[in-house]
């Protein structure tokens, strides 16, 4: 199985720069907004490379998070398969059989040919994603800073 783990050059550095952001600001979201920018390439490499068939698998491929997620500061990208895409019309709960197709049994009814996606998807952009991660921090930050200033001359010190 595919391991989306990566250790953060900078890591440290960025988490001190959104630590030093106002207390209104909320870090996670600040956290969230810099794994999508800085995902988004994987993200669309990765809907280039599935099967083309519905088209439901490909919809369904999205960023999202979780409880553990939102623990750790961290995100998901992959088929989604709960929420608004519980409905059959676009479900991606079949992404794992078609990623590791030649590695599940499905259900003891055969198998199915591997047709890899996601993990080309991720080797392809990994060690780019970590190496920009500084930079987009940078602006990142000037953007919440500003959204902040903002609010904070519309609604004063009740704005949050």
């Amino acid at each position: 199985m595919a391991q989306g783990q990566i250790k953060l050059q900078g890591a440290k550095e960025i988490a001190n720069m959104f630590g030093d952001l106002p207390k209104q600001i909320k870090q996670y979201n600040v956290w969230k907004a810099l794994w999508r920018k800085i995902g988004k390439d994987a993200l669309e490499e990765a809907k280039s490379k599935v099967p083309k068939d519905t088209g439901r698998l490909r919809d369904s491929i999205r960023f999202f998070t979780t409880r553990r997620t939102k623990k750790f500061m961290g995100i998901y990208f992959g088929p989604r398969y709960k929420g608004v895409y519980k409905s059959k019309e676009k479900s991606g709960f079949y992404g794992a059989f078609i990623e590791y197709g030649d590695e599940v049994m499905f259900w003891g009814k055969g198998k199915g040919k591997a047709q890899k996606y996601m993990q080309p998807a991720w080797d392809n952009h990994k060690i780019r994603m970590t190496k920009n991660a500084f930079t987009e921090a940078i602006d990142i930050v000037a953007k919440a800073i500003k959204r902040h200033e903002k609010r904070m001359q519309k609604f004063g010190k009740w704005g949050y």
